[in-house]
């Protein structure tokens, strides 16, 4: 089975989970079952707000867990100096709605510079953009 067959089936996986879950959610918002006057637009506001919940919390728990993966320091993507890692609250809007990341943030104090480091790292020395390279940056003239 490949990878995109495999991300397939757990996708569908999860769907099946969804739609249980909002039947859960119907029972609770209704548990003798919707009256004759509770229009589609009601029922449906209902399973939007369940919708973000879920959204954010699923977004949340996932972004969080990748973050402590991270552990406690990094490398400074300059010199590369082991530097303490913190975590910094930041609202983001995402197809489903809204999530706060809580992103982890390095502080380097002998380049005193803070740096967001990835799952993919920077190697030392090397930033991702070279500031001082012009090499990476050629006069606007040279570009287009």
């Amino acid at each position: 089975m490949t990878s995109k067959e495999a991300r397939e089936r757990k996708l569908k996986e999860i769907q099946e989970i969804a739609a249980g879950w909002g039947e859960m959610i119907a029972r609770e918002a209704f548990p003798n079952g919707p009256g004759l006057d509770v229009t589609l637009a009601d029922m449906e506001e209902i399973a939007v707000t369940a919708s973000r919940a879920l959204v954010q919390g699923a977004v949340e728990s996932m972004t969080a867990t990748q973050g402590e993966q991270l552990g406690e320091s990094a490398p400074c993507p300059i010199c590369g100096k082991a530097c303490p890692l913190t975590r910094k609250s930041r609202p983001v809007t995402v197809r489903g709605g809204t999530a706060t990341l809580e992103e982890p943030m390095g502080h380097c104090p002998t380049c005193r510079r803070d740096f967001f480091p990835s799952a993919f790292g920077v190697e030392a020395g090397r930033s991702r953009i070279q500031l001082n390279d012009p090499a990476s940056h050629p006069p606007y003239h040279q570009r287009h």
